[in-house]
């Protein structure tokens, strides 16, 4: 009996968890043979291959992804986190643009479109992106950590 997609794609979290990547990576493409338009398996798919810093095949991974499901405002996140990991911070931001297309209310969006646009140098930018995460959820440690960081960068800088 063989497994399920979904199985192999658990198999592989359990890898990731345990910081396994490459052995996760075999059973999200185990997955992906099985069914090649099996979502969750293409996005955990991507973020290994961000995390091994195989930057274009993490792109062409989420590209296929968001092929498959234009709506779905995790691909484009976790696409733009990909580009920022490359400095590519123009397309970061058009990443997490379209991921706010989809959901306004998109945290993690919202949080790496802020701290994309800082380290391109939109300071003021970044700061509206991280009080608007902050908005929708006071909670954000991502988003309240990088917005004290560039408050305080700011502040020193008068």
């Amino acid at each position: 009996m063989t497994k399920h997609p979904g199985e192999w794609n658990n198999e592989g979290l359990a890898f990731f968890g345990n910081g396994q990547y490459k052995e996760a990576l075999k059973c999200y493409d185990t997955a992906l043979e099985i069914d090649p338009k099996f979502i969750q398996s293409l996005n955990n798919k991507g973020n290994v291959l961000r995390l091994l810093k195989e930057y274009e095949k993490a792109i062409i991974t989420f590209d296929k992804a968001i092929s498959i499901d234009k709506e779905n405002a995790e691909l484009w996140v976790n696409k733009g986190a990909v580009y920022y990991e490359m400095d590519d911070y123009e397309s970061a931001v058009d990443c997490f643009d379209q991921a706010l297309s989809i959901n306004p209310e998109d945290n993690n969006a919202l949080s790496n479109k802020g701290a994309a646009l800082a380290n391109s140098g939109d300071l003021e930018s970044g700061m509206i992106c991280f009080n608007k995460a902050l908005e929708i959820n006071p909670l954000d440690v991502n988003a309240r950590i990088n917005r004290d960081k560039l408050r305080d960068f700011l502040v020193g800088r008068e």
